[in-house]
């Protein structure tokens, strides 16, 4: 079963992060987690080079990106 809701305006939400904490811990009062916010760095999957992410060819090959 999926859903169509869009959660993106809760991102930053303090509530949400209380919830997660709570839900992590075990119900654990005075436990905070830390939601790491970082993106993978994305490679050429034919070569391997480091791309900026908004490229649509791959500039060290000519590879055509997903």
């Amino acid at each position: 079963m999926s859903s169509c809701r869009d959660l993106r305006s809760l991102h930053d939400s303090d509530e949400i992060a209380k919830a997660f904490s709570k839900l992590v811990s075990g119900g654990k009062a005075g436990y905070k987690t830390i939601i790491e916010k970082t993106r993978p760095t994305p490679k050429c999957s034919s070569c391997g080079q480091t791309l900026l992410g908004d490229e649509k060819f791959c500039p060290e090959c000519g590879n055509k990106l997903k």
